[in-house]
């Protein structure tokens, strides 16, 4: 990824900082986590089943009994 700069908004930053502080990083690199996490979904098509959580599934089917 490219280096550049991001603008958050001050009310933005804030809640950043809470999400950083409870996973113990920095609000720079929850922030840059973010980003990965957009890029990846935008690139990724679905995600693998064997990626997924136990009792997570990647299907909208539904049992209709």
């Amino acid at each position: 990824m490219n280096d550049g700069t991001v603008s958050v908004p001050p009310e933005q930053y804030e809640r950043l900082t809470a999400l950083a502080a409870a996973r113990g990083v920095t609000p720079e690199a929850q922030l840059a986590r973010l980003i990965d996490d957009a890029y990846e979904g935008l690139d990724a098509d679905d995600a693998a089943t064997e990626a997924l959580p136990l009792g997570v599934c990647d299907t909208d089917e539904t049992d209709d009994e």
